[in-house]
């Protein structure tokens, strides 16, 4: 149980100039050809949401991946794009534009503030006379919530993902499948621009075995 909290920052001139970090807004920094999807239902381009750097698992052959975010306007409908070599989204075309519509100018770089290991919790948890497996498991998550949330007691949501990390789940363990590597989860509320995530969502963002296609898709209250 390790997580990675992170909080958002518009970034200045000299961190516009470094390419291929993880961020948010601005325009893309494409590793390969640029593969802008468009939206099915209008042909219109779909709007930039973020990009997020993967780095390559252990001595993987694959190398780095850069997954990329996109927003059919506020349809709820988003598309990924996985650089280099990589897929997008079924239901998408794409077209070789370097440059679109974004959902905001100015970039904002994702930086992780707190990186914690909660592992601890489960094993030092006292037993608890009669308690069966199910009540342990949501005693387990409320002394976890208590432990996620922030100073103004709210539970941290905006995560990156790496090696070990666990997302924080609004409704429940939606995982892909266990292979697929958590690449990030966005708190609607939290970013620095509207999203439709549904009522008050949260964005999870994974990475295919592979490493040649991604998927992304939110939970709501």
């Amino acid at each position: 149980m390790r997580y990675r909290f992170t909080t958002y920052h518009p970034a200045d001139d000299a961190d516009t100039a470094v390419t291929g970090g993880t961020r948010l807004g601005g325009q893309p920094d494409w590793t390969g050809e640029p593969q802008w999807p468009v939206y099915h239902h209008d042909g219109e381009l779909a709007v930039f949401v973020g990009q997020f750097r993967v780095p390559a698992a252990g001595d993987g052959e694959a190398g780095d991946r850069m997954v990329y975010l996109f927003a059919a306007g506020y349809s709820g409908e988003y598309a990924t794009v996985v650089q280099p070599g990589g897929q997008v989204t079924e239901r998408f075309e794409a077209r070789a534009e370097a440059t679109g519509p974004t959902v905001m100018d100015r970039a904002h770089l994702v930086r992780v503030q707190e990186e914690v290991d909660f592992s601890h919790v489960e094993r030092e948890m006292e037993p608890v006379e009669d308690e069966d497996e199910f009540d342990r498991e949501e005693r387990l998550e409320d002394l976890l919530d208590e432990l996620r949330k922030d100073a103004s007691g709210s539970i941290r949501m905006d995560q990156l993902g790496g090696p070990d990390v666990t997302p924080v789940w609004l409704q429940g363990d939606y995982s892909p499948g266990e292979e697929w590597q958590f690449v990030a989860q966005m708190d609607s509320y939290q970013l620095p621009f509207p999203v439709n995530f549904g009522d008050s969502g949260v964005g999870y963002l994974f990475l295919a075995p592979d490493g040649n296609s991604a998927e992304f898709f939110f939970q709501s209250c």
